[in-house]
């Protein structure tokens, strides 16, 4: 009997080393964010640009490959837990080890983030900024996977504080790479968030995506993001 096989992320991490037999690993992750991207975002606001890059990539593999990519997209989806908000995306590029040590990619540890949020953050403080103008904001200049931001709205969460209507996200970062990983999964945990690829220091923007809760149920800052 053939054995069931189990979508997590250990599929994912065993799917990405089989198709590296034929591929370079870095590349294959690469094209599996960038359609994971480009679905979401075509999903509640269709670019024919995106659709066409999407094709561009997938048809560089085999059939028998490309049948490959949802099943990891639905591993990652069932990997996600969210009540402790987990960075599966980030952890498992750590464990191929596939950072660019070059452009400093070294990713906050999550116990780190969490007490950075937990010095940070005041329920009550919090409460009166949605109150006073109707949503709380943050800010990510250079959000790597985005621990950060999970590690916000875990915060959230646990405080019975609404992040889908009442908290606005903004994250960037320098790697599309990066960007990407903040973005799919920010948007599976159902955040209201844009997520840049830019260089925060020099405002060059090269891809801005909106998650779908934004989409959904916009919040639009009148005085930016604080």
């Amino acid at each position: 009997m053939k054995k069931q096989e189990v979508y997590d992320r250990n599929y994912i991490v065993s799917k990405l080393k089989q198709l590296s037999h034929k591929h370079n690993i870095l590349n294959v992750f690469n094209d599996f964010l960038s359609m994971a991207a480009y679905s979401i975002s075509n999903s509640v606001s269709f670019n024919q640009a995106l659709e066409n890059q999407y094709l561009n990539i997938i048809n560089k593999y085999e059939k028998d490959e490309q049948d490959l990519f949802p099943k990891m997209f639905a591993s990652l989806i069932n990997s996600l837990n969210p009540e402790e908000f987990n960075d599966v995306l980030g952890t498992i590029f750590e464990e191929l080890e596939l950072q660019n040590k070059f452009k400093g990619q070294f990713f906050t540890p999550q116990h780190i983030c969490d007490l950075m949020n937990e010095i940070t953050l005041n329920k009550d403080e919090v409460i009166k900024a949605i109150d006073t103008r109707g949503y709380f904001s943050m800010s990510e200049p250079a959000c790597g996977s985005g621990r950060l931001v999970y590690s916000l709205l875990k915060f959230m969460h646990d405080n019975n504080i609404n992040f889908h209507k009442n908290v606005y996200i903004e994250a960037t970062d320098v790697s599309n790479l990066c960007a990407y990983m903040t973005y799919i999964q920010l948007s599976l945990y159902g955040a209201n968030a844009k997520v840049i690829c830019g260089n925060t220091l020099t405002n060059e923007v090269y891809e801005t995506f909106y998650t779908p809760m934004f989409r959904i149920m916009p919040i639009l800052p009148k005085e930016g993001v604080a």
